[in-house]
């Protein structure tokens, strides 16, 4: 099954065992259909108190051993608007799982990603291509999105960009 929404491809279909978590996963969805493409719309998404973006082993340019937390406004929006003002393009997003869980304000999510974007700001002016594949663990609070936390390959990044 592959099914497009909002500009997200689904290659499997989400189930969810109640209607919250339903609403949850329709948000992630949201979420990613909103990437590089309504900024404001996308922050709507977010709680309004302490928002927090978990990165694995990241520091600059490079993946190192340790985690980043970005905890509070300032912060989440320090960590995303430099995505959303600095990068244009291609940024198209694939669902390949999304597996809701035991609490249902918790949704966990298999995706790739298929980017093609020029850079500027803080990363930059180059072009960036390349295929990721991560898993994300969305953590939610009356619908709305409390924590995002991502693991990729860091391994791969660094052999793509890496010193």
């Amino acid at each position: 099954m592959t099914t497009v929404v909002n500009g997200v491809t689904l290659t499997s279909e989400p189930l969810a065992r109640n209607d919250r978590a339903r609403s949850n996963i329709d948000v992630v969805i949201e979420f990613f259909s909103l990437y590089l493409r309504d900024k404001e719309r996308f922050y709507a998404l977010w709680v309004e108190d302490e928002p927090e973006v978990l990165t694995p082993y990241v520091a600059n340019d490079v993946a190192t051993c340790q985690i980043g937390s970005h905890r509070g406004w300032t912060a989440v929006r320090a960590f995303w608007d430099p995505i959303h003002d600095d990068m244009q393009g291609r940024f198209d997003w694939y669902i390949d799982g999304i597996i809701p869980g035991e609490d249902p304000d918790v949704v966990v999510v298999r995706s790739h990603s298929d980017v093609d974007v020029r850079t500027r700001g803080v990363w930059g002016d180059k072009h960036l291509s390349y295929q990721g594949r991560y898993v994300q663990i969305f953590r939610f609070e009356d619908g709305r999105v409390k924590s995002f936390e991502e693991y990729y390959d860091t391994a791969q990044l660094n052999a793509v960009y890496g010193a």
